[in-house]
Formats: C-alpha cells, sequence, structure tokens
C-alpha cells in the first residue's frame, strides 16, 4: 500500500511531466517516479540529471528566472555539491547552523 507521500510524490511528477521543461524533444517525460522514500544516506545516488531537473522546479516554485543568477547564485552547483558530497553537506550544515542569521522574513 502506498503512503500518502508516496502518491503526492508520484502526482507531482505526474503534473511535472506535462510541461515542456520537463520533456525530452520527442515530447517524452524526462522526470522519474521514485518508488521509495530516500534518506540521507542515498542521497549521493541519485542522478545529476535529476538534481538539475530538481533545481528548475525550485525555480519555477519561486518564479526565479534560472537556476544561475547573476554570477553570485548557482542552485545547480549548490544541490549537487549538497546532495552528492557528504563532506560538503556536513560543511554547508554547520554554516547554516552556525552563521546564518535568523530568517528576515519570518514572522
Amino acid at each position: 500500500m502506498k503512503t500518502k507521500k508516496q502518491i503526492r510524490h508520484e502526482k507531482l511528477i505526474d503534473f511535472l511531466n506535462q510541461f515542456e521543461q520537463y520533456q525530452s524533444a520527442d515530447g517524452n517525460p524526462l522526470c522519474k517516479k521514485i518508488d521509495k522514500t530516500i534518506g540521507s544516506k542515498d542521497l549521493c545516488k541519485l542522478n545529476i540529471n535529476d538534481l538539475n531537473k530538481g533545481v528548475v522546479a525550485l525555480t519555477d516554485y519561486f518564479n526565479l528566472c534560472g537556476g544561475s543568477i547573476g554570477g553570485d547564485i548557482d542552485l545547480y552547483q549548490l544541490l549537487q555539491a549538497y546532495f552528492l558530497h557528504p563532506e560538503k553537506r556536513k560543511e554547508m550544515n554547520f554554516i547554516a547552523t552556525s552563521r546564518v542569521l535568523p530568517n528576515p522574513g519570518k514572522q
């Protein structure tokens, strides 16, 4: 029996695959359903092309002009480093938890 989270994941993938940026040149869907929830130990097994599709989805959500913006933001490199390299993830987590100011948008 599929969990609610798995059903939501599959519906999201089906939705994304309707749009051109998530299709190959011949119209085939590029986003793949993952049949089980993955944890941090499995992140390094993710395909770099799938990670990059995730960046596209993130830019769509936030309505960003792209995943690499103005030379100082590169979400592609950021997520590739964070997901595929555990030692980089540890460093980033340290920075995020010890050196970053509180969220200025938080009420």
